[in-house]
């Protein structure tokens, strides 16, 4: 990608770490930095990006590929030092390359500030690893040496714990809308601007999709016209998966990652029993002899791939998204009926699963049911599906629906899929979140009861479908005024004004409804 855009998040961390390194009071908070995410998401671009703010501001910098030998990884950083015109004075007589490299990078650091940029350490041995854990080690106390790294998953640095104790990992996302439109907009770029929208919801703010796509739009083809689409879903899937995960994958052994990969990628979220359910449903030709020997599975896809992960947050193996979209991309374009009957599976083996089980695991399962009943265009029914997993959750308890709440309003991807169901979901669990609150409120005394109705408030304002507000707050404040003192009703309604989170997530004509409501009342601060 040979524009640069966005990670504006990943470069404010970049220049704190300048800012302690040109300081001699301040330390350095995150002295080894590793950018880890998917191939193709830009970290290389990102490591250029840190080079070049390095030239800027006069730092000097060492550039190491770990896919590179141990001799020519040694080698590479003796001879950066060396063109920066440093004397290398070593320790003590020796052929020994890793020695060599860190009494250069020693004899550097001597100078001033040093700037140390690891590219694809994951494609590095454990040797070369070990290797470079060593010479991290000698400098991991050291005030002046800033040190990023670029990998596809997570370093751990698990042989040397003082290292290990200074690492900072930091996931890579794909660009945002806005980043993919700067992007397209770039000085030299043909895109028509009418194309922007199209490019972005085919590739999600993946680079390397977009840089394929472009390419393939500049070579004469538009997304627009039908005979257009599969010339262009070709030139993506080539870069993307033929080139770049499966690159590393026996040629004879190709279709069968490509074929698992893109039946993984319609879940959000698996585990073995999904995934073997998937295969001998919709994939038989990969059927294993027996239930056991699902089990090594995932590792194995992990292994020759590195895009299928346990993922943390949902408490199950995923495809990593960028990769992710562009299989379910090929399976809308090129197999809608496929893509819809693998969601229909999913959601009613969601929602089975959701009956056998409690607590986290339960709302999991709801929310993944509720994602693929929208995908499958149950437009009809959603009302009603809606309806019936609010209920569920309901009978759970009050943390349990938070937790729903909580995990709800982060996921982006499942508000994008309801659509226009979007706005009723938000009114079921908005209204019994305040329904919650409002009889917490009613049995509590103190200072918690002032927090119950704060909530109370917050959440019966965001309710889309409270068509009068004025008079629920007039019926609110009536309320208040009876039950607390003139000081506490003003404090309640002034925390709630003063609440950033609660403004910027309301409509501007609420906003104004709410400060006339004040203004009226004399409650404004």
């Amino acid at each position: 990608m040979s524009t640069f855009v966005n990670r504006e998040v990943e470069l404010k961390l970049v220049d704190e770490a300048f800012s302690a390194l040109l300081s001699k009071q301040r330390l350095l908070r995150n002295p080894i930095v590793d950018f880890y995410g998917t191939g193709g998401i830009g970290k290389t671009s990102l490591l250029r990006k840190v080079e070049q703010i390095c030239q800027d501001k006069h730092i000097f910098s060492l550039w190491a590929d770990a896919s590179q030998s141990d001799s020519a990884f040694s080698s590479t950083i003796v001879e950066q030092v060396e063109k920066y015109g440093v004397q290398i004075v070593p320790q003590e007589e020796t052929d020994n390359l890793l020695h060599q490299s860190i009494d250069a990078t020693r004899a550097l650091l001597q100078q001033g500030p040093v700037v140390l940029l690891l590219d694809a350490l994951d494609t590095a041995d454990s040797q070369c690893v070990g290797r470079i854990e060593a010479l991290l080690k000698n400098f991991v106390n050291e005030r002046q040496l800033f040190v990023v790294i670029a990998s596809k998953s997570t370093i751990s640095f698990q042989n040397e714990r003082s290292v290990a104790r200074k690492l900072t990992s930091v996931h890579l996302p794909p660009l945002d809308r806005s980043s993919c439109e700067a992007y397209l907009k770039s000085p030299g770029s043909q895109i028509p601007s009418e194309l922007y929208g199209i490019i972005f919801e085919w590739t999600r703010g993946f680079p390397l999709a977009m840089q394929a796509m472009t390419e393939a739009i500049n070579a004469g083809h538009d997304p627009r016209h039908t005979q257009d689409r599969q010339e262009i879903l070709a030139v993506i899937k080539d870069q993307v998966i033929n080139q770049n995960v499966l690159a590393k994958v026996e040629p004879e052994k190709r279709a069968h990652y490509y074929t698992s990969l893109r039946l993984f990628s319609v879940p959000r979220r698996f585990n073995l029993m999904i995934m073997q359910d998937l295969i001998e449903r919709f994939a038989p030709e990969l059927k294993r002899e027996s239930n056991l020997a699902y089990f090594a599975l995932p590792r194995e896809i992990q292994q020759a791939t590195e895009v299928l992960k346990w993922n943390v947050p949902r408490a199950g193996y995923s495809v990593d998204t960028p990769v992710r979209n562009i299989f379910l991309l090929e399976l809308k374009l090129e197999q809608l009926d496929d893509y819809i009957a693998i969601h229909s599976f999913l959601a009613e083996t969601n929602k089975r699963l959701a009956t056998e089980v409690n607590g986290p695991d339960r709302i999991r399962y709801l929310r993944e049911y509720l994602y693929h009943n929208a995908i499958r265009n149950n437009s009809l029914n959603m009302p009603s599906i809606l309806q019936q997993v609010t209920e569920q959750i309901t009978t759970e308890s009050p943390e349990a629906f938070s937790q729903f709440y909580e995990e709800f309003m982060q996921d982006e991807e499942l508000k994008e899929a309801l659509g226009e169901h979007l706005t009723f979901s938000l009114a079921l669990i908005h209204s019994h979140l305040a329904s919650i609150y409002k009889q917490l409120a009613i049995k509590t005394t103190g200072t918690q009861r002032l927090h119950y109705w704060g909530e109370f408030l917050f959440h019966a304002i965001h309710d889309p479908q409270m068509t009068d507000l004025t008079s629920m707050l007039q019926e609110t404040l009536t309320t208040l005024t009876q039950e607390l003192s003139p000081e506490e009703v003003t404090k309640l309604f002034q925390k709630l004004a003063h609440n950033k989170q609660f403004e910027d997530s309301l409509g501007e004509q609420q906003v104004k409804n709410f400060r006339s409501f004040l203004r009226d009342n004399h409650l404004e601060g």
